[in-house]
């Protein structure tokens, strides 16, 4: 009897501590847009992410960010909300970025990208973030810009943990934040 009172608590407890995990994770967050190279001649990017419990996504979006920024592009960052630009006109290029909980994108992301309807074809770059298990998330997060009509650009993973490159030995941060750069860099949009 008191061993089944043990096994029950302790299985509460697990399930208690996923959800209670499962909801902070997945609480959307409200931020204001932020515009970096306003007279950008390149194009205009809008950013759109959920920058997760830790700030890893956070940083990786930054460092992309900034390269599209050195490129000339105008660049326009805010987290996936209520609040989030869903007119896309006037927009050469939208990433999407949403960290990995449970296998899946985060909430917020997947509720932004299909309150935007058809994307008619725009360019988009989706980038995905975990621990060391981000196939699913990033089939997902394909799929529904794929469902929506958007244009896939690239989709990009970055690992908290697992290697990034295994072949390098620097902090796994340091060379995710390399990666993101050199992604940002080479993104070349047709204007059609």
């Amino acid at each position: 009897m008191l061993w089944d009172l043990v096994v029950l608590l302790v299985f509460g407890g697990i399930v208690g501590w996923v959800i209670w995990y499962w909801y902070r994770a997945s609480k959307e967050v409200v931020s204001q847009v932020e515009v970096s190279n306003p007279g950008g001649e390149r194009g205009t990017a809008l950013l759109v992410y959920h920058p997760g419990r830790r700030g890893f996504l956070h940083s990786v979006v930054q460092a992309f960010a900034g390269s599209l920024v050195s490129g000339g592009w105008r660049v326009e960052i805010t987290t996936a909300s209520h609040q989030a630009p869903t007119d896309l006109l006037g927009y050469d290029l939208l990433v999407l970025g949403g960290p990995t909980y449970f296998w899946t994108p985060v909430r917020p992301i997947r509720a932004y990208v299909r309150g935007l309807g058809d994307l008619e074809g725009e360019p988009t770059v989706t980038i995905v973030t975990g621990f060391g298990s981000t196939g699913r998330s990033k089939s997902i997060l394909e799929a529904l810009v794929q469902e929506a009509n958007g244009k896939l650009v690239n989709s990009l993973t970055f690992f908290k943990l697992r290697p990034n490159d295994e072949e390098d030995p620097r902090p796994n941060r340091e060379v995710a934040m390399e990666m993101a750069t050199r992604a940002g860099a080479a993104i070349s949009v047709s204007h059609d």
